[in-house]
């Protein structure tokens, strides 16, 4: 067996925590529980409010397929193409083109799909920048963007901190500017800003506003603009900015097209995490070409791709499924709105997601040493050691300590067991109900 000296300074990079906590070794400490939370079979299991899928609309994935009788031909079973079948390329397109309600219609020539999202941020990463260079990114974010872009591709993060400033209103550019210059002085050359919207983990969508901003800075500054928008139909309220796609934009007023890139994956909307669809749009010929070429690392699988047009190309079935989940979410979005204003948790503002963005700052305990962020990781222990597991804010890059993305898209006796088992960690008896802004 190999000793880890052995290894070439890309595998030690691998084995280190460099990017964050090791994501194996994390999973299997948590696998020592004995199985996932029933309150029947196995009351003492873990609770998983920390992974961003909505278990309330999984049932009714594997009801509309195991419907559809569908019998695999041996052409099922080849190599197809590695960067998206033609049908199933059109499948993504017409569902852009109906759902996103893009300025100008989407094509299945300017696609390319991937086995998810992050395989894509993997190839962006290895495409767009040279190890080093700097990937841009809000504060908290989407725990996988530097690992995608940086673990192979070795790009490096520039966080931007919102110093209090609403990160959705354009008042929020001269703190992308400063995180730019920040990273120049540095020697970090900024090659790409990822813009997540709807936002992971804070749950909101940014206006037109400032989207036409976000895009006027990056092509001021020659920088590739990645929109992530996975949870495009899991807006659940209108209570905030409602949902609106850089793609609806008249984008190219404001940005040369070869800067401009659009990412989107079944996981989120379509609760399909486990079929592997992710899409790349983009106008660079360059780019398709590049990330073209490194498709057969990505290959989402022919199967996948059947089950996949199986599911966009029925229009009647996806309005009627993404209308129900977004119901769904909202009935549970509120339950866990009841549930942490009963506990005197707050949490900030959302309408769309899986998650709440929670502060258990208050709850994190000066025995665990003068270190705040050494503080939430022994509450995220002792949760664990309460078997409830939620993501806390270190992973997300939070610009304060004791943040918790809190995912309320599962059952409702699992969601009541979760609260109950984070009171008792916190100590929490009752308090009176509080005010969200």
């Amino acid at each position: 067996m190999r000793s880890e000296s052995s290894l070439s300074k890309r595998g030690r990079d691998l084995t280190s925590d460099r990017l964050g906590p090791n994501a194996r070794e994390a999973t299997e400490k948590i696998g020592l529980y004995n199985g996932p939370w029933d309150p029947e079979t196995n009351p003492d299991g873990l609770i998983n409010l920390g992974t961003a899928e909505n278990s309330l609309m999984l049932d009714d994935v594997a009801k509309f397929v195991n419907e559809q009788n569908i019998n695999f031909e041996g052409e099922a079973f080849d190599y197809s193409e590695a960067w998206g079948s033609l049908r199933l390329r059109k499948a993504v397109s017409g569902f852009i083109n109906t759902h996103f309600h893009p300025h100008s219609p989407t094509t299945a020539a300017n696609l390319t799909i991937s086995n998810g999202c992050s395989a894509l941020f993997n190839a962006l990463g290895n495409v767009l920048a040279d190890p080093g260079d700097g990937i841009l990114l809000t504060r908290p974010c989407y725990i996988a963007f530097g690992s995608g872009f940086g673990l192979l591709g070795g790009m490096t993060p520039v966080f931007i901190s919102s110093n209090k400033i609403d990160q959705f209103t354009p008042d929020i550019l001269p703190q992308y500017e400063a995180a730019l210059k920040s990273a120049e002085d540095r020697g970090i050359k900024v090659k790409v800003l990822v813009l997540c919207n709807p936002h992971n983990p804070l749950g909101r969508c940014y206006p037109p506003s400032t989207l036409t901003a976000i895009l006027s800075f990056c092509n001021m500054y020659k920088i590739h603009l990645v929109a992530d928008e996975v949870y495009a139909m899991s807006v659940y309220s209108e209570s905030d900015a409602p949902f609106t796609s850089v793609l609806s934009l008249d984008w190219q007023k404001y940005i040369d097209p070869t800067y401009f890139h659009h990412v989107y994956g079944m996981s989120k909307d379509f609760a399909s995490g486990g079929l592997r669809i992710g899409s790349l749009w983009t106008l660079s010929a360059e780019l398709q070409r590049a990330v073209t070429a490194l498709a057969n690392f990505h290959h989402s699988g022919t199967v996948n791709a059947l089950l996949a047009c199986n599911i966009l190309e029925d229009k009647a079935f996806t309005a009627s499924f993404l209308a129900k989940s977004r119901q769904r979410i909202a009935e549970a979005s509120s339950l866990a709105r009841d549930l942490l204003d009963d506990a005197g948790i707050h949490y900030t503002p959302a309408n769309a997601g899986f998650f709440l963005w929670i502060d258990l700052a208050p709850w994190l305990r000066e025995e665990d040493g003068e270190d705040e962020w050494i503080r939430e990781r022994k509450l995220i222990e002792t949760l664990i050691g309460e078997k409830v597991f939620i993501a806390g804010g270190q992973m997300h890059n939070a610009e304060e300590p004791g943040r918790f993305r809190f995912v309320f898209t599962r059952e409702q006796k699992l969601v009541r067991e979760g609260v109950n088992r984070l009171k008792k960690v916190c100590g929490i008896v009752g308090r009176p109900k509080v005010a969200h802004k």
